[in-house]
């Protein structure tokens, strides 16, 4: 069931080349962390909530369906839904098959990652220039 959950929240993009997050060892990542209590919390949720509001269970739920149901544990208990989204999160997007995809390196793009241009402050000037637009508060 993980594999539909991971899938229905990042499904990928075959054209771009990016993975759905079913391809990322996300069981391994969750062991790394020790979250297989925040991991079942989240797809016992995810089952009752699907059952309540489908009648059916979420395997059986098309793709838009699924991300509603997913959507819909927000409201049931938030706390276990932002942690559940957080790490999923986390776990595609420091995957090396993920970074590589949308050509990103595993070091933060600043300041000591990718060249940043230089910005032209000199644009600024004629704000600066003006001077302050505020009139000064008087006694009440």
């Amino acid at each position: 069931m993980i594999e539909l959950v991971l899938d229905a929240m990042l499904p990928g993009d075959p054209v771009l080349g990016v993975p759905g997050a079913s391809a990322i060892d996300f069981e391994g990542y969750q062991l790394r962390h020790c979250l297989t209590q925040q991991v079942d919390a989240f797809l016992d949720m995810l089952a009752r909530v699907a059952l309540e509001r489908y009648q059916q269970p979420f395997e059986a739920l098309d793709a838009t369906g699924r991300l509603a149901a997913i959507n819909a544990c927000k409201l049931a208990d938030v706390r276990v839904f932002s942690a559940f989204v957080t790490h999923a999160m986390r776990a595609y997007y420091t995957d090396r098959n993920v970074l590589h995809a949308i050509s990103a390196g595993p070091v933060p793009p600043f300041p000591t990652g990718a060249e940043l241009p230089a910005d032209d402050w000199t644009i600024l000037e004629p704000v600066y220039e003006r001077g302050p637009i505020w009139r000064p508060a008087g006694p009440a």
